[in-house]
């Protein structure tokens, strides 16, 4: 059996490249194929192991099946495509270099630097696995050939591995006085758009003569970007309604999950959006601005608003958490759309795919 190698970035805790990236090394040692990360910097702390890139060239075999995940700029998209071994692209999205120009120039070059990146690799690449529709229609337009979706393999089982007890007694403390907890996660960066998440919590409690919270679960892009939020914060008079985490570890992020009222999601661009599907794990209610991928993951398992301005935005955060029966209904399409995007369903379409490079990964699925 051929080898499948994976190139991804980096392997950080929480990033969603990194962890698709180790989910399909444990389906492909499912299945018994030799499978090993190389990654662009070796950090502390990185989830899985891993060896930098630049080791590759005295380790390869000329059969090998080079998987590369491509969602940011890296040196290992220039290593790659001198190679001569088959290579399959993963494609997350790169986020168009204009949601940073005011803030970072070099992330916003770094952006039409990936992009170029991914536009040399068309021809290089043998099969290209986007993670949504969304992504496999650029990659066409793109000039890709052969591509199959496989949707971000998420395992549920990491929201088993306990709470925080301080988050908790917040969360449940705000509740028994009356402030619903609202809930974004992803790094504070500009084409998420916090800035709008903000405005819609300010509108919902002039609105509703309410005091509700937003917790903003994620690292900042930039200190410019922050400070910005901060000052937003200020401005609109909710700077002690607004929560900005930091970041948090996964036992503080499911007391999050697990313990607020409603996500809401106002992202501007978006290639998949985890987020979405972590929230439907964990029976949370969710409202969200349909761009990009965002209608594609959430199907019918929440509240898909046609714009983000802060009162149509508040409008529907008002809706969704006063009404019962409504939850209880997104909750049942929450658990049709999950079985959808199921890792053992997830693991069978990179099964499939693979299988015309590998024809072991054809053979009968591994329980489990």
């Amino acid at each position: 059996m051929r080898r499948i190698i994976q190139f991804v970035p980096s392997l950080v805790p929480g990033d969603a490249t990194g962890t698709h990236a180790v989910m399909i090394q444990k389906a492909l040692e499912a299945k018994n194929i030799e499978s090993k990360i190389y990654v662009e910097e070796v950090k502390k702390g990185q989830i899985g192991g891993a060896t930098r890139f630049t080791a590759y060239a005295s380790e390869n075999r000329p059969d090998d099946i080079l998987i590369y995940h491509l969602a940011a700029p890296s040196a290992i998209a220039d290593f790659l495509s001198s190679r001569s071994e088959t290579l399959v692209v993963v494609y997350h999205n790169i986020t168009p270099s204009h949601f940073f120009e005011p803030w970072d120039q070099v992330a916003a070059t770094g952006q039409i630097w990936a992009r170029a990146q991914l536009s040399r690799l068309a021809p290089r690449t043998t099969l290209a696995l986007p993670v949504s529709k969304y992504n496999q229609e650029e990659l066409v337009e793109l000039g890709y050939g052969k591509t199959a979706v496989v949707p971000i393999l998420l395992d549920p089982a990491i929201f088993a591995t306990g709470s925080d007890g301080r988050i908790d007694a917040m969360l449940r403390n705000n509740r028994l006085s009356g402030r619903t907890n609202f809930l974004f996660v992803g790094r504070l960066v500009p084409n998420k758009a916090q800035h709008n998440l903000i405005a819609a919590l300010s509108a919902y409690n002039k609105i509703y003569s309410k005091d509700a919270v937003l917790h903003l679960v994620g690292k900042p892009f930039s200190k410019e970007y922050l400070s910005l939020l901060v000052e937003i914060a200020k401005d609109l008079e909710v700077e002690d309604n607004v929560n900005f985490t930091m970041g948090v570890p996964t036992e503080q992020l499911s007391s999050y999950y697990k313990g607020s009222d409603a996500l809401v999601c106002l992202s501007e661009h978006e290639g998949f959006c985890v987020p979405l599907l972590e929230a439907m794990h964990n029976n949370l209610p969710i409202i969200a601005y349909d761009s990009s991928a965002i209608s594609e993951t959430l199907g019918n398992a929440g509240i898909l608003i046609p714009s983000s301005d802060p009162v149509t935005a508040a409008v529907a955060m008002n809706r969704l958490v006063s009404d019962q029966d409504l939850q209880a209904f997104f909750r049942s399409q929450m658990a049709a759309r999950l079985e959808e995007l199921s890792i053992a369903q997830s693991r069978r379409k990179l099964y499939q795919a693979l299988g015309e490079l590998e024809p072991a990964l054809s053979l009968v699925e591994v329980a489990g």
